[in-house]
């Protein structure tokens, strides 16, 4: 007998997704005060400009409280683009950054169910607070930066690890006697970027505290928009300039100095890992410098390279996301053994690996990493241990970090 039907197409269930969460979902912690609609310690998710608006966050907030929050804000939006995923929390102003990161910025990691893939701390003083400098920043900043690594630690324990952008507010002294970024001692902080760069113009709009401040909204907007391998400097992309606006026209540090006046000094910034704007000469507008973090670059002898920029951090946290992703599921299903060893079959280790180079082809694809490959211990006990042990390597794309090169006059070739 048949069935009168005919055909019948059932729809397939579907795997673990192979299709990347989005990695432009940010998070911005803000000492401030109390907006509107939005109370102290409280978390919430905007999405554009307007539903900033809705919670008492304006230019007029910002101005009649001398603080920088719709400026942080904005300046996200305008680089990362209205509708990406924001979640804020502002807390008070007599709160301090290390306590941001040993508590609230957890709050808001949670709040967001791990999906926040960068956060930043911002730092609005009480107008009569004194800073007290510590190697060329205030001490609450250069305290916040174990701290901070520490909050990534945390983070990354429980499956959400992110990059952490800090305000380097109120940078002080030269740049000699600044904290080296690059060689902290006892410390690699190398999920922790420092932002001491400001657009000099508009915080010529403020006074007192709120003056020396770090553009730290700009740099967390490029990186929301900046694919995971890319350097948030990228001289072809990433032009923080809007002429039209009169934003970033003219870039200097949270001293409230202009590049122009430490023209001397911004190698050696650059050296020591701090982020700001630089204007090139030859080349209109502004961008950012690179995309340091705080530890040195490390190489060992079987030429494994650590996260030692945002691109390669942003890149390892990425990969190991979409791992879990793919491989969780298959934690508790059994596989056929080997009836003479007990061990791993040849076939269940191509196919175990390959769950894992998929997840490298899509990066490929993407053009986020140059190659990747999943490598399964034929010797994992999966009887008595049930443990699967695997390894992974990754090539990161390449960076042009400068071209260097010599030029002659010749008489003939």
């Amino acid at each position: 007998m048949s069935d009168l039907s005919g055909i019948k197409i059932e729809k397939g269930r579907l795997g673990a997704n192979r299709k990347s969460a989005s990695y432009a979902i940010s998070g911005l912690v803000i000492s401030a005060i109390a907006a509107s609609a939005l109370a102290l310690d409280t978390p919430t998710t905007v999405y554009n400009m307007n539903d900033v608006k809705m919670l008492g966050i304006t230019e007029e907030y910002d101005a009649t409280n001398n603080i920088n929050v719709h400026r942080h804000i904005s300046e996200f939006y305008r680089n990362a683009g209205e509708g990406t995923e924001l979640h804020l929390m502002l807390v008070a102003q007599s709160v301090d950054m290390p306590t941001i990161c040993d508590t609230n910025a957890k709050q808001l990691l949670a709040f967001a169910k791990g999906n926040i893939k960068q956060l930043a701390i911002a730092i609005n003083l009480e107008s009569d607070a004194v800073v007290v400098p510590l190697n060329g920043m205030p001490t609450e900043v250069y305290n916040a930066i174990p701290k901070a690594q520490g909050l990534y630690g945390w983070a990354d324990s429980h499956f959400m690890p992110c990059q952490i952008i800090l305000e380097c507010y109120q940078h002080t002294g030269s740049a000699a006697s600044s904290a080296n970024l690059r060689d902290l001692e006892n410390l690699e902080a190398d999920k922790v970027t420092l932002v001491n760069g400001q657009d000099f113009l508009y915080a010529s709009t403020k006074t007192g505290n709120a003056q020396k401040f770090a553009d730290v909204g700009t740099v967390l907007g490029v990186m929301a928009k900046a694919n995971v391998n890319q350097n948030i400097g990228n001289n072809e992309i990433f032009n923080i300039t809007d002429a039209t606006k009169g934003v970033w026209i003219e870039p200097g540090i949270s001293s409230h100095k202009t590049n122009t006046e430490l023209i001397e000094d911004l190698q050696t910034f650059e050296n020591k890992g701090y982020v700001f704007g630089v204007a090139y000469t030859g080349m209109a507008g502004v961008r950012i410098n690179n995309d340091h973090v705080c530890a040195p670059i490390i190489i060992d002898e079987d030429n494994k390279v650590n996260e030692h920029t945002i691109a390669l951090g942003r890149t390892s946290d990425k990969a190991r996301r979409e791992l879990r992703t793919v491989y969780l599921p298959k934690v508790k299903t059994d596989w056929f053994l080997d009836e003479t060893t007990g061990k791993l079959r040849p076939a269940t280790i191509v196919a175990l690996e390959d769950i894992g180079d998929k997840v490298f082809g899509d990066m490929m694809r993407n053009g986020e990493i140059t190659y990747g490959k999943t490598t399964v211990d034929p010797e994992s006990d999966l009887i008595v241990e049930k443990k699967l042990i695997v390894s992974y390597v990754i090539v990161p794309r390449g960076n042009i970090g400068e071209i260097k090169g010599t030029i002659n006059f010749k008489t003939q070739i």
